[in-house]
């Protein structure tokens, strides 16, 4: 089974982003939106993964602590840049987010999955290339974003989620619920 670990958006924030999608949608047809009840951060890719290895997942995530952190999602941009765009997403603030993900990638690297070779760049994909790039009208578009805020939240969980394709996109079920544990 295809699996990930993410943070969830709070309706209100998902709302703001389904609202841009909405407006931007219009302006191309070269992008795959994201579905908003789909759109997350993620922190985590596994890709397939044999369900009994699910309990490793789950051994080392358990362990996990941190303190709640707080999310201000702000601005829009594109991977890998604008030139030849593949994925358009909304960034966000959060200081301790770069070295929660790290000791969460450490603590799976424990249990047998390979560690992340790039640096975690957090961001909410929102649109993917249908083909090979997205073309420069949504670019364009999207520049009225780029100091745009869609609000704050707090993280206090995590989610383990499995995620199936379909010719209509990705269907995500949560599979596990990972609550914030405090080594005080």
């Amino acid at each position: 089974m295809r699996l990930f670990i993410a943070i969830e958006l709070p309706d209100e924030i998902r709302v703001a982003l389904s609202t841009i999608q909405r407006d931007l949608r219009q302006v191309t047809n070269t992008a795959r939106w994201v579905a908003p009840e789909s759109i997350h951060i993620t922190l985590k890719f596994f890709g397939e993964v044999p369900e009994n290895r699910i309990e490793k997942i789950d051994a080392a995530v358990t362990g996990l602590t941190w303190k709640p952190f707080v999310i201000t999602v702000r601005g829009v941009g594109f991977f890998p840049g604008t030139r030849s765009p593949r994925v358009f997403w909304v960034g966000m603030e959060a200081p301790s987010i770069q070295a929660f993900a790290e000791q969460l990638d450490s603590r799976l690297e424990r249990v047998g999955f390979e560690k992340e070779n790039r640096g975690f760049r957090p961001h909410i994909t929102l649109a993917r290339a249908r083909d090979t790039r997205i073309d420069s009208p949504l670019v364009t578009a999207a520049a009225r974003y780029e100091e745009h805020e869609f609000g704050s939240f707090s993280v206090d969980r995590i989610f383990l989620f499995k995620s199936t394709l379909k010719s209509s996109g990705a269907v995500h079920e949560k599979l596990r619920e990972y609550l914030c544990r405090r080594d005080e």
